[in-house]
């Protein structure tokens, strides 16, 4: 038979998968003050250094909530924007960054009570692997946690030094 009308076989393509990270910290503060610290868009100036100011738009409050964010990384300015998609007050926050093409992406942020006084903070992302891209899992993989790592880590910095005044600064 001609090697034209061969069948071959394909080599299969690994499906994307959906993947969660995330990372934890407790907090000497109560988890009312960690909620109203991280919360509004406006402290985000003092938890991500390229973060220059944060606002939330007029309107909803809660689910459906958006919040703006301008950035300067490496001299160059840039709007980012998230919605809130699911809020319990005090106990978790789901967003999505408005215009991202990975269409799993969210962020993930939950509290709960860690006694005397304390909260343990949650922050995790949710995000689409590639299956062409199986090979560079581990190293992304450890890029997205490092990031959750370090948010959980700032926010205890500024709430441990001053959690009352921490949870009042809004710009």
């Amino acid at each position: 038979m001609s090697p034209w009308f061969e069948r071959r076989q394909t080599e299969s393509v690994p499906v994307s998968s959906v993947h969660y990270v995330s990372a934890i910290a407790t907090i000497r503060a109560t988890r009312s003050q960690v909620w109203n610290f991280i919360k509004p868009a406006e402290n985000s100036v003092l938890v991500d250094p390229e973060v220059v100011r944060g606002f939330s738009t007029p309107g909803t409050d809660g689910k459906g909530e958006i919040q703006v964010f301008i950035s300067v990384r490496d001299g160059a300015e840039s709007v980012s924007a998230i919605e809130v998609e699911h809020e319990v007050p005090y106990e978790l926050a789901v967003t999505r960054t408005l215009g991202d093409p990975d269409p799993s992406a969210r962020s993930r942020d939950f509290l709960q009570d860690a006694g005397d006084d304390a909260t343990i903070l949650e922050h995790g992302l949710y995000f689409t692997w590639p299956g062409e891209a199986a090979g560079y899992f581990s190293h992304y993989e450890h890029q997205y946690r490092l990031h959750c790592q370090q948010y959980v880590e700032r926010v205890k910095a500024v709430m441990e030094r001053d959690p009352i005044s921490a949870a009042t600064v809004q710009a």
